[in-house]
């Protein structure tokens, strides 16, 4: 995964389940980011299963298609891997001295993770020393991808004719993006009307909201410290709308385009029963979401020593839904911000970019920074 010399120019590129997202960028000396142009294509049915590529010829082919149709042409990308194929953890280590850190972590990665390390690319970042009881130990943020998953991603960028720069991974992606400036654009009337938990941390949860997979990421003060990656995506909330009203087989489509003209409802409208049967069924479905979600906040806090989640940051399609963040924030007492209702420094999109796809660009945007 390591990072090589490129241009100013390049491509980044993120392969989901249901899109390819490619956007162009031009590297300033200070860091931040121009997007010259971006792309979202659709990804073939049946190529991504848990992030390893099925059918890279179809992959290729729409990557050809989106660059063509959005005159995407550097000639150097870095590519982002997905999927539940990659293994985060964290390792709370005895103290020891930075020369026997390395064997030290290696034997503990041995002990608690099944993995083979002739077929894995593994690598850690040292977050810090904290108190467990009355030790001190170092907390270890551990991540393992299957090499061939790795090379195949590579493949793909060959495929293309472009150069590779670098592989990476969701976690650290967004914590790449979410090291930037961000500034929440939010009436503040709002706020009065609600009653937030009283949390003072600088502890942030960016949950990612895919089609198939929500991916919870733990920042503390922009570190990543959390990554857990659920099985529930955006597209089960169609799956229970389509049996609430009860829908024909080949109708699930018409369950997606409820879910996003209906969204969630505070209240029923007696002449639409159409729009609450389908509210509450999406509620329902995200109500085991959040249980989800709540749990792998309980479980950072109590297993790793971490801090209280004080503010939630929603991206991905899934985070477009109607009424999700008065949802979120009355469930969890906590500020939510979907994305699109932020300013970020740092990136500056080009004359004429449409700014709204942002939310789906997050990923792609950190592995270029």
């Amino acid at each position: 995964m390591a990072l090589q010399l490129f241009a100013s120019d390049f491509l980044a590129i993120d392969i989901g389940f249901r899109y390819i997202k490619i956007v162009q960028v031009k590297k300033k000396k200070n860091d931040d980011l121009t997007i010259i142009n971006y792309g979202i294509g659709d990804t073939p049915k049946g190529c991504i299963k848990n992030g390893a590529i099925k059918d890279k010829e179809r992959v290729v082919a729409e990557i050809k298609k989106v660059m063509n149709e959005n005159n995407l042409s550097a000639k150097e990308a870095k590519i982002v891997v997905s999927g539940t194929n990659i293994i985060t953890r964290i390792f709370l280590i005895e103290k020891v001295n930075e020369k026997e850190l390395d064997a030290r972590v290696l034997e503990e990665i041995k002990t608690y993770l099944p993995i083979n390390f002739d077929e894995h690319q593994v690598d850690y970042k040292v977050l810090g020393e904290v108190k467990d009881g009355n030790a001190e130990k170092i907390k270890v943020f551990v991540t393992a991808v299957a090499k061939k998953i790795i090379q195949s991603y590579i493949e793909i960028l060959k495929d293309l004719s472009l150069k590779p720069l670098s592989v990476d991974i969701p976690a650290n992606s967004t914590a790449k993006f979410f090291r930037k400036d961000i500034i929440e654009r939010i009436d503040t009337s709002n706020f009065a009307k609600r009653s937030f938990r009283a949390l003072n941390t600088d502890t942030c949860a960016v949950l990612d909201m895919g089609s198939e997979t929500t991916i919870v990421n733990i920042l503390k003060n922009k570190i990543p410290e959390f990554n857990r990656v659920l099985l529930h995506g955006s597209s089960s909330i169609d799956l229970a709308i389509f049996k609430a009203i009860d829908l024909e087989e080949n109708q699930m489509d018409k369950a997606e385009r409820y879910k996003r003209m209906y969204g969630l409802v505070k209240y029923k409208d007696q002449n639409n029963e159409l729009e609450w049967q389908c509210s509450e069924a999406a509620k329902e479905d995200l109500n085991k979401l959040l249980k989800d979600i709540k749990l792998c906040f309980d479980f950072y806090k109590n297993k790793y020593a971490g801090e209280d989640v004080s503010k939630i940051y929603l991206v991905g399609g899934g985070s477009q839904l109607k009424g999700i963040r008065d949802y979120f924030e009355s469930v969890f007492e906590i500020p939510t911000y979907p994305i699109g209702l932020t300013d970020v420094r740092g990136i500056e999109f080009a004359s004429g970019l449409n700014k709204e796809k942002m939310n789906y660009l997050i990923n792609v945007l950190g592995i270029a920074f």
